[in-house]
């Protein structure tokens, strides 16, 4: 039996060179912990963008950047780790349009599946995409042939990603990019200010709106999460089809 928890989903709308996003639902961030759920299994949140809008490369945006983070609330300095156990994945269903009726069809799956850490403190990754009924898997890179590993904590931590900790993987006929490593949670929260307004929505307290962003608190500021990140070509995900709009979500299956 599987145990499947749903974080968000999003409508990614390729048109007219912008990015539209339509249903945003049920990102809860953090739920807590139990025995039966692990800080490993708590989902945060999904990102999806075209890489070229980050990086003001026109050509880039042939290629959607997809963002699983988990863990929230991990403190700085100390390593995480992904469950041995579990099956992480991004569900995508192709789209004729941002209106058309949702379906929940696993066009293409993309799941990572983690080893047990090492003495580096690296976990391999098993990198497997199923598109259209067709299975493809792989654990090594596509340019040397070295396991497809996370990024463990390094002290100091670098600014940027090292080439080394970024991994391409053939699948399919086409390069998907991963890399899995700690990262500052990038959400945002003042939550002083979220229970002062509910005070006064409730009548229990008086009623006070948000504080413009100069003056916010971010709870999450100084937080990591474990942050899973991978690049995929849109004629990936398009396979057969012409689609430009894709609804993508997130899930982690364990064994019940």
């Amino acid at each position: 039996m599987i145990v499947r928890k749903i974080l968000a989903s999003l409508t990614v709308a390729l048109l007219a060179g912008a990015v539209g996003w339509v249903g945003v639902r049920a990102s809860d961030h953090d739920d807590g912990e139990n025995d039966q759920k692990s800080r490993a299994l708590n989902l945060t949140d999904l990102y999806v963008f075209r890489e070229g809008d980050q990086t003001g490369v026109p050509a880039d945006n042939q290629n959607l950047i997809f963002v699983m983070n988990v863990n929230p609330r991990s403190v700085a300095r100390q390593q995480y780790f992904w469950s041995t156990n579990a099956l992480y994945e991004f569900h995508v269903t192709r789209r004729t349009t941002k209106t058309d009726p949702v379906t929940g069809a696993d066009d293409v799956i993309l799941r990572f599946q983690f080893g047990a850490p090492d003495l580096a403190k690296r976990q391999q990754i098993t990198v497997t995409a199923i598109k259209d009924g067709a299975v493809y898997s792989s654990d090594v890179r596509s340019d040397n042939g070295l396991p497809v590993t996370t990024t463990p904590l390094h002290e100091p931590e670098p600014l940027t990603v090292a080439a080394t900790d970024v991994h391409p993987v053939s699948l399919g006929g086409s390069t998907l990019t991963v890399f899995s490593g700690l990262r500052e949670d990038p959400f945002f929260f003042d939550v002083e200010q979220f229970f002062r307004v509910r005070s006064g929505a409730l009548g229990t307290g008086p009623a006070v709106g948000f504080r413009p962003t100069t003056t916010a608190v971010d709870f999450t500021a100084g937080y990591n999460v474990n942050s899973l990140s991978v690049r995929v070509p849109i004629s990936f995900l398009q396979g057969p089809t012409a689609a430009t709009t894709f609804d993508v979500w997130e899930t982690i299956s364990i064994p019940n």
